[in-house]
Protein backbone atom coordinates (compact mmCIF):
# COMPACT_ATOMS: atom_id res chain seq x y z
CA UNK A 1 0.00 0.00 0.00
CA UNK A 2 1.42 3.24 -0.57
CA UNK A 3 2.17 5.77 2.18
CA UNK A 4 -0.90 8.48 2.28
CA UNK A 5 -0.42 11.93 2.47
CA UNK A 6 -2.42 14.64 4.33
CA UNK A 7 -4.37 17.14 2.24
CA UNK A 8 -2.81 19.64 4.35
CA UNK A 9 0.94 18.32 2.93
CA UNK A 10 -0.03 19.24 -0.32
CA UNK A 11 1.52 21.95 -2.66
CA UNK A 12 -1.36 22.13 -4.81
CA UNK A 13 -4.61 21.92 -2.33
CA UNK A 14 -7.83 21.06 -3.70
CA UNK A 15 -11.11 21.80 -1.72
CA UNK A 16 -11.19 18.67 0.99
CA UNK A 17 -14.80 17.56 0.74
CA UNK A 18 -17.02 17.20 3.90
CA UNK A 19 -16.23 13.61 4.50
CA UNK A 20 -12.27 14.44 4.24
CA UNK A 21 -12.56 17.08 6.92
CA UNK A 22 -15.26 15.09 8.99
CA UNK A 23 -12.00 12.82 9.77
CA UNK A 24 -8.95 15.11 9.54
CA UNK A 25 -8.55 16.44 13.02
CA UNK A 26 -8.69 13.30 14.93
CA UNK A 27 -5.26 12.07 15.57
CA UNK A 28 -5.99 7.94 15.90
CA UNK A 29 -6.49 8.46 12.28
CA UNK A 30 -4.92 9.19 8.98
CA UNK A 31 -6.90 10.86 6.14
CA UNK A 32 -6.40 11.46 2.24
CA UNK A 33 -8.13 12.62 -0.28
CA UNK A 34 -7.50 12.13 -3.92
CA UNK A 35 -9.20 14.15 -6.55
CA UNK A 36 -9.20 13.02 -9.83
CA UNK A 37 -8.55 9.03 -9.46
CA UNK A 38 -8.15 7.70 -12.37
CA UNK A 39 -9.96 4.84 -13.24
CA UNK A 40 -10.07 4.46 -16.96
CA UNK A 41 -8.45 6.45 -19.69
CA UNK A 42 -11.23 9.13 -20.02
CA UNK A 43 -13.08 8.19 -16.37
CA UNK A 44 -11.78 9.19 -12.88
CA UNK A 45 -13.34 10.29 -9.26
CA UNK A 46 -12.66 11.54 -6.30
CA UNK A 47 -11.62 9.15 -3.00
CA UNK A 48 -11.27 9.51 0.40
CA UNK A 49 -9.10 7.45 2.53
CA UNK A 50 -8.90 6.39 6.23
CA UNK A 51 -6.53 4.61 7.70
CA UNK A 52 -7.29 3.88 12.00
CA UNK A 53 -3.83 4.17 13.29
CA UNK A 54 -5.19 0.80 15.83
CA UNK A 55 -7.60 -1.48 16.87
CA UNK A 56 -8.94 0.93 19.02
CA UNK A 57 -9.55 3.51 16.07
CA UNK A 58 -10.86 0.47 14.17
CA UNK A 59 -13.50 -0.56 16.44
CA UNK A 60 -14.69 3.47 16.91
CA UNK A 61 -14.59 3.83 12.87
CA UNK A 62 -16.73 0.58 12.55
CA UNK A 63 -19.13 1.72 14.79
CA UNK A 64 -19.13 5.24 13.25
CA UNK A 65 -19.94 3.68 10.02
CA UNK A 66 -22.39 0.81 10.93
CA UNK A 67 -19.98 -2.03 9.84
CA UNK A 68 -20.60 -5.42 11.94
CA UNK A 69 -18.27 -7.67 10.28
CA UNK A 70 -14.81 -8.30 11.32
CA UNK A 71 -12.88 -9.48 8.65
CA UNK A 72 -12.59 -9.34 5.02
CA UNK A 73 -13.92 -6.92 2.67
CA UNK A 74 -17.45 -4.91 3.62
CA UNK A 75 -18.93 -2.93 0.66
CA UNK A 76 -21.74 -0.40 0.63
CA UNK A 77 -23.57 2.09 -1.07
CA UNK A 78 -23.23 5.52 0.82
CA UNK A 79 -25.27 8.66 0.84
CA UNK A 80 -23.02 11.36 -0.17
CA UNK A 81 -23.91 13.38 2.82
CA UNK A 82 -23.60 10.23 5.28
CA UNK A 83 -21.57 7.69 4.39
CA UNK A 84 -22.57 5.25 6.78
CA UNK A 85 -26.28 5.40 5.64
CA UNK A 86 -26.81 2.44 3.08
CA UNK A 87 -28.53 3.73 -0.54
CA UNK A 88 -28.88 2.28 -3.97
CA UNK A 89 -27.40 3.04 -7.15
CA UNK A 90 -30.49 5.49 -7.65
CA UNK A 91 -29.13 7.91 -5.30
CA UNK A 92 -26.54 9.35 -7.18
CA UNK A 93 -24.27 11.09 -6.00
CA UNK A 94 -22.96 8.33 -3.55
CA UNK A 95 -20.07 6.82 -2.37
CA UNK A 96 -18.69 3.57 -3.52
CA UNK A 97 -17.57 2.55 0.18
CA UNK A 98 -14.54 -0.58 0.73
CA UNK A 99 -13.53 -1.42 4.66
CA UNK A 100 -10.51 -3.42 4.16
CA UNK A 101 -10.25 -5.20 7.79
CA UNK A 102 -7.01 -6.66 7.85
CA UNK A 103 -5.55 -3.15 6.59
CA UNK A 104 -7.54 -1.01 9.48
CA UNK A 105 -8.60 1.36 5.81
CA UNK A 106 -12.17 2.57 4.51
CA UNK A 107 -11.73 3.72 0.78
CA UNK A 108 -14.24 5.49 -0.10
CA UNK A 109 -14.69 6.20 -4.07
CA UNK A 110 -17.13 9.33 -5.06
CA UNK A 111 -19.97 8.35 -8.08
CA UNK A 112 -21.62 10.87 -9.68
CA UNK A 113 -23.05 8.30 -12.43
CA UNK A 114 -23.46 5.06 -14.17
CA UNK A 115 -19.60 5.59 -16.00
CA UNK A 116 -18.03 5.85 -13.01
CA UNK A 117 -19.93 2.93 -10.98
CA UNK A 118 -18.86 0.27 -14.03
CA UNK A 119 -15.73 1.47 -14.60
CA UNK A 120 -15.02 1.39 -10.69
CA UNK A 121 -15.93 -2.41 -10.85
CA UNK A 122 -14.11 -3.00 -13.61
CA UNK A 123 -11.08 -1.05 -11.88
CA UNK A 124 -11.77 -3.38 -8.81
CA UNK A 125 -12.10 -6.55 -10.33
CA UNK A 126 -9.00 -5.71 -12.28
CA UNK A 127 -6.97 -5.61 -8.95
CA UNK A 128 -8.27 -8.95 -7.37
CA UNK A 129 -7.36 -10.69 -10.15
CA UNK A 130 -3.57 -9.14 -10.18
CA UNK A 131 -3.34 -10.52 -6.69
Amino acid sequence: MLPLIALAACSHKPEAVPLYSKYAARQDLTVAQVNGFQLRDTVKTDVVIIVADDTVAWRQLKEEMDIRASEGVTSWLGDINEPQRRTTIDSMPLWRVMAVHNQLTIAFYRIDNETQYDALLDYQLDNLENQ
